[in-house]
């Protein structure tokens, strides 16, 4: 359902809180800025899933606020860094009470990575259509395919928590919990450049030179802000990854150099790495 006004919105909040439990996912566009632009919010509780629309400037944000910041509710969401990232920018801080069902799969026996429709498909038996998971979620109206798709891929998300607990306890098992840790840290969401290579996944530290790394990632923050670009289109995590890797080929790293688009960021790159 498509929510257009107060009463349809406090309707949902009310038996959320009988619940305690919500799912929540976002849709937003970030092909071309540095920061996401919101799209959608979808949320879902034990019966009932709802769309707000946040570009609509009938939504009144300080319900949708009480909602999210409800501590007795239990926020679900899968793969929720950017979702996260998105509440963050909207709020200033980060709910309390939050599950990212991805981090718990693999205490049950599946890849971390699984993606919420193979997760539906393998907890619950449920097959969610992912036809329009690329597109520009700008656009108005949301044609009803939009709005079915964006309902489906929220509507599981208690029903997935609520299966997994019957396997683990999720909140005393300490590997989710640490995971947990790391993805509710504020500091990686306050986009400070200095923070920035914590968002890079490196699996083993020692084989990096983590002074330059924490260089290159700085100075291409700040070039993304400047440019108003993803940090990515600047230059790929796998790049900077290499660039200051210790056992990569010069000559591999001077290749990455020269496909650099930007000459100031290429400058300040080759201090770093011959330093």
């Amino acid at each position: 359902m498509l929510v257009y006004n107060y009463d349809q919105l406090k309707q949902f909040f009310l038996k959320s809180q009988k619940d305690k439990i919500i799912g929540i996912d976002t849709e937003f566009y970030r092909v071309s800025t540095y920061y996401p632009k919101l799209c959608l919010i979808q949320l879902s509780n034990k019966n009932s899933a709802i769309i707000i629309d946040p570009l609509s400037k009938k939504i009144d944000f300080s319900l949708v606020k009480k909602i999210f910041f409800n501590k007795d509710i239990l926020k679900v969401f899968h793969a929720a860094y950017q979702d996260i990232e998105i509440l963050f920018n909207l709020f200033g801080k980060i709910p309390e009470n939050i599950i990212d069902i991805q981090l718990c799969l693999s205490e049950i026996g599946f890849s971390e990575s699984l993606g919420y429709a193979d997760a539906c498909k393998n907890l619950l038996n449920i097959k969610v259509d992912k036809t329009n998971q690329f597109i520009d979620w700008r656009k108005r109206p949301l044609e009803k395919e939009k709005i079915l798709y964006a309902i489906n891929d929220v509507k599981y998300l208690p029903k997935l928590f609520l299966k997994i607990s019957e396997k683990i306890n999720i909140t005393e098992n300490i590997n989710i919990m640490r995971s947990h840790k790391k993805l509710l840290d504020e500091e990686i969401y306050k986009k400070k450049p200095k923070n920035a290579w914590k968002k890079l996944k490196i699996n083993e530290i020692k084989n990096y030179e983590i002074n330059k790394l924490k260089q290159v990632c700085f100075i291409r923050e700040e070039l993304a802000k400047e440019k108003d670009k993803p940090v990515k289109k600047i230059m790929t995590d796998q790049n900077v990854k290499l660039l200051c890797k210790k056992k990569v080929d010069t000559k591999d790293k001077k290749l990455i150099l020269e496909s650099v688009e930007f000459y100031s960021f290429k400058k300040e790159l080759t201090k770093i790495l011959i330093n």
